[in-house]
């Protein structure tokens, strides 16, 4: 039996980072973690067991806090950008490389309407996120977040959808939604503030998950990704994913008691999931 190697690659993962950025009494926080994979002039230790040419992944480990070290941390982005370029650099056998990113954000503390200079609270489960892709043609970007977890009491329905012999949920103008958010966005010029646009996203899914009414998940996204559009001319499309995290009104009957839509049941699973890739234009999915 013969074997060809079809393809390759390699890297490091899960390399955790906290970098201190110290502007006097006042200092910036980030923390993240990495991976990295490279492609390129690796087939001989796959198919020869010949070394020579491998970059150890515990080099591209200590890549990693040395360029953070010497470089600072700006941005996930910035210092991915950073990383990507250094290997395609220094190794001339290297084709391309990969870059991803979380970072999970830290908050400067707020008290008494003044910040802490040096104090954060973590927000949690939410992460921001990125991923590189260069060669020596050209360097692509995406940048993103997940786990932005949102809630409302009201302010939300379902109601006008198919009902056959199988639909069993009653149609409602006031029920919680509640939800996750996940996304992700191409960025065509890699010099934008990434950073200051994440955040702009962010606070344009906030405000009208905050203060529009949701006839349903699949409009509120689709709100989301316009208001997203009216505010970031850097990008022309978005991917968001939405999952429908069902608070269920608990049955009381049997216990003698009326639930005056104030009781619930959160349930994890089953629950919906919305996602859709929104472009800027006027042209309609297909």
């Amino acid at each position: 039996m013969t074997a060809h190697l079809y393809s390759q690659r390699y890297g490091k993962s899960r390399v955790r980072l906290s970098r201190i950025t110290r502007n006097g009494p006042r200092h910036e926080f980030i923390e993240l973690t990495a991976a990295i994979s490279l492609d390129g002039d690796f087939a001989a230790a796959f198919t020869a067991a010949d070394n020579h040419l491998i970059v150890a992944t515990d080099t591209m480990k200590n890549t990693v806090y040395a360029l953070a070290n010497e470089h600072g941390v700006p941005s996930i982005e910035a210092f991915g950008l950073r990383l990507a370029a250094h290997f395609l650099e220094t190794y001339a056998h290297v084709s391309q490389v990969t870059v991803s990113l979380e970072e999970r954000p830290w908050t400067r503390i707020n008290l008494d309407g003044e910040e802490e200079a040096h104090s954060f609270v973590a927000s949690a489960g939410e992460e921001y996120c990125c991923e590189i892709a260069a060669n020596r043609q050209a360097t692509t970007m995406r940048s993103g977040l997940r786990g932005l977890r949102v809630l409302k009491t009201t302010g939300s329905g379902f109601s006008g959808f198919l009902r056959d012999r199988l639909t069993t949920l009653p149609e409602t103008d006031d029920r919680i939604f509640a939800t996750a958010i996940e996304a992700s966005w191409p960025c065509a010029n890699l010099c934008t503030d990434w950073l200051a646009i994440r955040q702009s996203i962010r606070a344009e899914f906030l405000r009208v998950f905050a203060r529009e009414f949701s006839p349903s998940v699949q409009a509120t996204l689709f709100q989301m990704a316009e208001a997203v559009f009216a505010r970031c001319v850097e990008i022309d499309e978005i991917s968001i994913t939405m999952p429908n995290q069902h608070h269920l009104p608990a049955n009381l009957t049997p216990l003698g008691l009326k639930n005056a839509n104030v009781t619930f049941i959160p349930t994890d699973e089953p629950h919906g999931l919305i996602s859709a890739v929104v472009r800027r234009g006027s042209q309609e999915a297909s």
